[in-house]
């Protein structure tokens, strides 16, 4: 929970309560602790409060994509949502070609093609002998889920919901092609919004519960992280074509567009069309990120081994060249659990030297991301016919130097980072907007680019990278 104050042109962000999104196990599969995670974001309402007063300009949510809830007439939650790791997506892709062809959803969707997509996930339950899709009233986003706990209003965001593969990005509305093939029931799929849309105040008991004035709106923000995060870009040169990268558990690498880019070529290497702020498309590929350094880091905690990600990016710098990779998205890294061999089973099924060393294997990872962007940079490149002269990279993942200076080497291109929090500025940012008090995205990006801190890094030693681009390649294809 974040509190931004915007004077004189300058963002201050005052980070006033953190806590864990829990999950709970039941049944098999992981759940999110839906509940208890609006509890704590009281908590940080209440704290707000307690430090800045009641009255606040706009209160909204942003989270990660694709998960959802489902909730009855009544507006009364039908169990806890499944989180996006649960295996009941498992082969559901495949089941999806049965009914609609791999080319036809990418026509109507634009979307990436991953199991954990809301599609997929919606599948799942379908299949259930009792289905809960058979007795809901509304589908609900995450973030929009918040947002009506908040507001009383069940809308739903179209960053967010383009997360689905279930929208059209030339509308920017549902796709009932899809969810009609599918027999989905589209009763139960609220009105759309934009990102700056003013849904109404916070609700008397909660005003009354947490010490936020009544009057308070609350705002539909850019509901998709990495939709906020990517309108918190500081990019005020317009002179040079440039690419982004939100960097976290996942990585997202991609361009701003006007249009979607919807083809045979953009297709085949994956990428996605996804809802970006005041009308733009997020053209982008989602590669697993920092996800199998966090699952490594976890795992070595459990056996006795604690690092923070200081220490365990110092041992990675120490240990050298890796001269082996991995490819992050491969399907075998989606799940938790012992991350350190998964990736030496990677490297034992593609006959490459390894050393079992907690040091080196982070290095690996490392080292495997940063040649996974440069084969998606190229490709960006390729498919939008532009010469994209800089990497902006947004997010927590780039307080790893090590990772922005092997990234600025890989892709023969300067990188410049920041802000860290650059999801949190984008969300304030575009709640700014809605108020009036930024005029346009250009407006944001130049309030960030002067309140924040930014690192640039030059490209070094490309040589490496380059040297071993068609061998990274060729393990992609494993």
């Amino acid at each position: 929970c974040v509190v931004g104050e915007l004077k004189r042109d300058k963002l201050t962000l005052h980070e006033v309560y953190r806590f864990p999104t829990r999950q709970v196990s039941y049944g098999g599969n992981v759940l999110w602790d839906i509940l208890d995670i609006f509890e704590e974001v009281k908590k940080g309402l209440s704290r707000a409060a307690a430090h800045f007063g009641s009255q606040f300009d706009g209160i909204s949510v942003d989270t990660w994509g694709v998960d959802y809830v489902l909730l009855d007439q009544n507006g009364r939650l039908l169990g806890y949502p499944y989180t996006y790791r649960s295996e009941r997506t498992d082969g559901m892709m495949e089941k999806a070609f049965e009914v609609v062809s791999q080319e036809k959803i990418y026509e109507y969707s634009g979307i990436q093609f991953m199991q954990i997509n809301t599609l997929y996930q919606l599948l799942a339950e379908k299949a259930q002998e009792f289905s809960l899709l058979n007795v809901a009233d509304t589908f609900l986003p995450i973030p929009s889920f918040f947002l009506y706990l908040l507001s009383g209003e069940k809308k739903a965001e179209y960053t967010h919901v383009s997360t689905t593969q279930l929208s059209d990005p030339r509308q920017r509305d549902w796709s009932r092609e899809l969810i009609d093939a599918f027999e989905f029931p589209g009763r139960i799929f609220p009105e759309i919004i934009e990102s700056g849309t003013l849904l109404g105040t916070i609700l008397p008991a909660l005003s009354q519960e947490t010490g936020i004035d009544q009057q308070t709106p609350v705002i539909a923000t850019a509901g998709h992280d990495t939709a906020a995060a990517v309108a918190s870009v500081p990019a005020v040169s317009p002179e040079t074509d440039w690419a982004y990268l939100s960097s976290g558990t996942w990585s997202l690498m991609g361009v701003e567009l006007d249009e979607p880019l919807i083809n045979r070529q953009s297709m085949e290497h994956n990428f996605t069309n996804e809802g970006g702020v005041l009308g733009t498309v997020r053209f982008l590929k989602n590669i697993a990120g920092l996800w199998l350094i966090q699952e490594c880091r976890r795992f070595w905690a459990e056996d006795g081994r604690e690092y923070d990600y200081a220490e365990l990016t110092d041992l990675a710098s120490g240990a050298g060249p890796a001269r082996a990779w991995v490819d992050p998205d491969d399907a075998r890294f989606l799940q938790p659990g012992d991350m350190p061999t998964k990736v030496i089973s990677f490297l034992k099924e593609t006959n490459q030297d390894y050393r079992d060393e907690n040091g080196w294997i982070a290095r690996c990872v490392l080292e495997s991301l940063a040649l996974k962007y440069r084969v998606t940079f190229k490709e960006l490149e390729d498919l939008t016919g532009k010469e994209l002269g800089r990497l902006h990279c947004v997010g927590g993942g780039i307080q790893n130097e090590l990772l922005c200076q092997m990234t600025a080497n890989a892709i023969d291109r300067q990188v410049v980072a920041g802000p860290v929090e650059g999801t949190v500025a984008g969300n304030i940012g575009m709640q700014a907007i809605a108020k009036g008090d930024i005029s346009d995205i250009n407006g944001l990006r130049q309030t960030v680019a002067q309140s924040f801190d930014l690192k640039t890094y030059e490209p070094v030693e490309t040589a490496y990278w380059e040297k071993n681009e068609e061998l990274y390649r060729s393990l992609l294809r494993h």
